[in-house]
């Protein structure tokens, strides 16, 4: 039986024979981001397990929010969760999953915040795949996260980075992927995706800034998100990351989603 299994991962997972160092980075975790931390330190710890010596794979959650007590009615929390900082409360739980699961109680506000969440140097000899996982409130750090990742792979082009990032309101969302010096020979998808595309992705336009206060979305039972809608987002969004992880294919650059009974996108 472990033989068969050693062999599907050999044969499927091939993003090793490019990199040999993964960072999966994820900041916030509230609605979204604390239902997808079960999934991923769980696909985490599947791969660490079959790395070799010279091969590493990190998972960091960021948030410097407190679990309140508005945030159990939706989010992936408990009462005895109240009063701890959400990254912490999220490692206490799923470190079974995956034990090198680490978290960073800090504000991301400049891009010198970002590079300090890493706790090695960068280098032209690091052969690193980033992946960041946006789970973000506020479109200032959707921005600084985008800003980051064009700035560590123009800095250091032999590292790629990928932005996965999710935004949604009561029933319907999208997921939107960046990639920055990702292997062309992986990129089938996202490059059909664009040629079918009329319109180039307006980031810009998509998740504007001019306002120069951040709105936080509700947390009542059904305010502006509710369980169901946070649960399919996460869902979609481990989706995509399976896909760059397992099949080293990176995943459309944009799909939409709907939660009121019937569906818009495609996988």
């Amino acid at each position: 039986m472990m033989n068969s299994l050693k062999l599907y991962w050999m044969k499927e997972m091939t993003i090793l024979e490019t990199f040999r160092n993964i960072h999966l980075l994820q900041i916030g975790c509230g609605g979204t981001g604390s239902w997808l931390v079960p999934s991923v330190s769980k696909l985490a710890n599947n791969i660490y397990l079959r790395l070799t010596d010279t091969e590493t794979i990190y998972y960091t959650i960021v948030d410097f929010d407190i679990v309140e007590e508005q945030n159990i009615l939706r989010q992936n929390f408990s009462e005895w969760d109240i009063g701890k900082n959400k990254a912490q409360a999220l490692v206490n739980r799923y470190c079974y999953n995956f034990n090198e699961l680490t978290c960073k109680n800090k504000q991301v506000q400049t891009i010198t915040n970002m590079y300090k969440l890493f706790n090695y140097q960068f280098s032209d000899n690091l052969n690193l795949l980033i992946i960041l996982l946006g789970c973000c409130d506020n479109n200032k750090t959707r921005h600084l996260m985008l800003k980051f990742a064009k700035s560590v792979t123009k800095k250091f082009p032999k590292i790629a980075c990928v932005y996965i990032d999710s935004g949604n309101l009561l029933y319907n969302g999208q997921i939107i992927t960046q990639a920055f010096n990702y292997p062309k020979e992986n990129q089938t998808k996202l490059v059909f995706e664009k040629k079918k595309r009329k319109k180039k992705l307006d980031f810009k336009k998509m998740f504007p800034i001019d306002d120069v206060q951040d709105t936080q979305q509700s947390c009542e039972f059904f305010g502006d998100q509710s369980q169901a809608i946070n649960n399919l987002a996460a869902a979609l969004m481990f989706c995509n990351l399976q896909k760059i992880l397992i099949m080293s294919e990176l995943p459309p650059e944009l799909i939409t989603f709907n939660s009121s009974g019937y569906s818009t996108f495609d996988i």
